[in-house]
């Protein structure tokens, strides 16, 4: 009898216990309606959603096995975390209607920084955008310089002959848009904040009607800039995971005034958008809820599996994105392949365009 009770007794512990992974999905699912500046250590459950997803799902079964009604708890927090599922996961129930006006957008980090990207060809990589008749493209870390960028510009200008290339000054990240369309005006998007974080905005003649088109690389994460070698020594590991939280969590501050930088300009904006880039933050995060706004999200729309645009730690993020004008336009095709020359996955769009009465 004394076992019995003992077993009773572990068994409501460990109830317990699994209320605390169920209440920070919950909040990590949730966290992007609390501004990250004011509560910025509660944010980090947003980063690390995926894996506390998984570890609910874990729970879940075990409970299941052991035929426990705690098994309610992991259960409902994953209920409650379907919306944020939605968003990283997604199959189409049925098959899109081909476009009657067609336009295909896409966006690429090819992560040339300040340097020279060796894998990138100019030539290779116009192929690609020739053979899924991409009609707008916008680059983010465009070369500076060098034959990497000579050889961009030549061979994508012969199938997008209008672009703008800009950065914050000379010699900084660039970011480019390269369009099939006319473009009838362009704005530089400078942030307030001494990073060379960057956006461009351009407005282009779509075929008589005007849209605008937000080409967004906004402030890094550099957690990779700060991945740690195994070491016994439990101090220094210490002191680095703290190096760690903290230069996340000042980029994080950055993004969040970045975004609602970005939010101002869409709001006043004449025309339908596109919006797209790296927005270095996953679909749990103020800046893209903030972004996004009521604009559409492509992924969601038209997506298939599992979708990440970042090809490290371990495939989990989403952090590129094509946001667009649902009145304008209606994603047909969401395709984002493996390619080798970017730490990150290229995004391409399909679109049907309604055209201005």
């Amino acid at each position: 009898m004394g076992r019995v009770v003992f077993f009773k007794f572990l068994e409501f512990v460990w109830g317990l216990l699994s209320l605390i992974p169920a209440l920070m999905a919950v909040v990590g699912c949730y966290v992007s309606y609390l501004h990250p500046t004011r509560f910025p250590a509660i944010h980090w459950l947003g980063v690390l959603l995926p894996f506390i997803l998984v570890l609910n799902f874990m729970i879940m079964l075990v409970w299941i096995w052991r035929r426990s009604h705690w098994m309610l708890v992991p259960i409902a927090a994953l209920m409650i975390s379907i919306p944020y599922m939605a968003s990283v996961f997604h199959w189409p129930i049925q098959k899109a209607a081909p476009p009657e006006r067609r336009v295909t957008i896409a966006t690429y980090n090819i992560h040339n920084e300040i340097g020279e990207n060796i894998f990138l060809d100019g030539q290779q990589f116009a192929g690609f955008v020739e053979e899924e008749r991409v009609d707008i493209i916008c680059l983010q870390e465009f070369p500076v310089s060098g034959v990497a960028r000579e050889g961009l510009i030549l061979e994508l200008s012969k199938l997008l002959p209008y672009y703008k290339i800009s950065s914050r000054r000379t010699g900084a990240l660039n970011v480019a848009i390269f369009s099939r369309f006319p473009i009838l005006e362009s704005e530089p998007v400078v942030f307030v904040d001494e990073t060379d974080n960057f956006s461009l905005w351009v407005d282009l003649d779509l075929e008589g009607d005007s849209i605008r088109v937000f080409n967004n690389h906004l402030q890094t994460t550099n957690i990779n800039q700060y991945r740690m070698p195994l070491t016994p020594d439990i101090r220094h590991t210490l002191a680095q995971l703290k190096k760690i939280k903290q230069v996340i969590e000042e980029n994080g501050s950055i993004r969040t005034r970045q975004a609602d930088f970005i939010r101002k300009l869409l709001d006043q904006s004449p025309y339908p958008l596109i919006v797209c880039g790296d927005f270095n933050a996953n679909p749990a995060s103020y800046t893209y809820r903030t972004i996004k706004g009521r604009l559409r999200d492509s992924f969601r729309d038209m997506g298939k599996g599992y979708g990440y645009s970042y090809r490290y730690l371990r495939k989990l993020y989403r952090i590129d994105y094509i946001l667009y004008s649902p009145k304008k336009f209606r994603a047909t095709r969401y395709f984002s392949p493996e390619l080798e020359y970017s730490d990150h996955k290229p995004v391409v769009v399909t679109f049907d365009f309604t055209p201005d009465n």
